[in-house]
């Protein structure tokens, strides 16, 4: 999607930024769209700026792995013998796999982003809770 947001209403998970069941992250990076939109909406008085910074946020982490689709996906869906071997013996014992290049990138692209501590900027003051302590 070219935006994820217009006027007052944002998209988030699947809407927003859908990875393919490919990439095994889509829950993963559901989650922390919807982490990183509520604690921008918390830590911004207007909901334009926090839509906007939720979206510089994420952007690149869900294109990263969006990305992951195209890699990996014989693991999945096997199109010859020899896939079809090599993920029958992961399934079988997970340890024998060897790291490949796709499952090494999997990793750096599900933690590609460093969650911020919204409660820290709630707490002190952040201009969209200012006043709103209970």
């Amino acid at each position: 999607m070219p935006a994820w947001s217009r006027g007052r209403v944002a998209l988030a998970g699947d809407a927003a930024h859908a990875t393919s069941f490919l990439s095994g992250h889509g829950s993963s990076v559901s989650l922390v769209g919807a982490y990183v939109l509520a604690g921008e909406l918390a830590t911004h008085a207007d909901h334009g700026d926090a839509f906007a910074a939720y979206e510089r946020r994420m952007r690149p982490f869900a294109e990263r792995n969006q990305a992951l689709a195209t890699e990996g996906g014989t693991i999945v869906t096997p199109t010859t013998q020899e896939q079809l071997d090599a993920r029958n013996a992961v399934v079988r014992d997970p340890q024998s796999g060897r790291k490949t290049a796709s499952a090494e990138e999997g990793r750096a692209a599900h933690s590609a982003l460093v969650l911020p501590d919204y409660a820290v900027a709630v707490r002190d003051g952040a201009p969209g809770r200012a006043g709103a302590r209970r």
